[in-house]
């Protein structure tokens, strides 16, 4: 992944939108955009404005690198909760009412599961030898992504969630 570098000017142009179009080989073509990130028929490329995470900086990975992009889960804390709750008060009944409590802690412990399982965060784009570091910058939100990790994952040849 190419870094900032001290001496390099950001690439920003006034409204808050990036000029991507100048940075960009002859032979290069845009397949997909989502928010700051782009997609070529290269490589992929994020563009912030000089506020956001790549401070203006044209950060970019060839596809030769990328390994892989990977749904990102994250757990569903209130169904925890719920979970823990039930499964406590099916404990504390169980000396009393032993029917009640054979129903709830199964019941409780599904509600655990899908509140571990999570629901979906983001896309990670994972690079060889990408710094640790570097890997927040190349998280993709899920909410209306689903093209653009489309493209991503067909230009690296990965077979897409079904």
């Amino acid at each position: 992944m190419e870094q900032p570098n001290s001496q390099q000017e950001p690439i920003f142009t006034g409204q808050n939108r990036p000029n991507i179009h100048g940075h960009l080989s002859s032979s290069e073509r845009l397949l997909s955009t989502f928010g700051s990130f782009y997609a070529t028929n290269y490589r992929l490329l994020r563009l912030d404005p000089p506020q956001g995470p790549s401070r203006g900086y044209l950060l970019e990975i060839p596809y030769h690198r990328v390994v892989s992009v990977d749904l990102v889960r994250r757990a569903n804390h209130p169904m925890l909760a719920l979970g823990t709750a039930m499964a406590l008060l099916g404990i504390f009944i169980m000396p009393v009412l032993p029917v009640s409590a054979l129903l709830t802690l199964p019941i409780a412990g599904g509600i655990l599961f899908v509140g571990a399982r999570g629901k979906p965060g983001f896309f990670q784009i994972a690079a060889r030898d990408m710094p640790k570091e570097a890997e927040k910058l190349w998280q993709v939100e899920y909410e209306r992504s689903g093209s653009f990790v489309a493209t991503i994952r067909s230009a690296i040849g990965q077979m897409p969630d079904f």
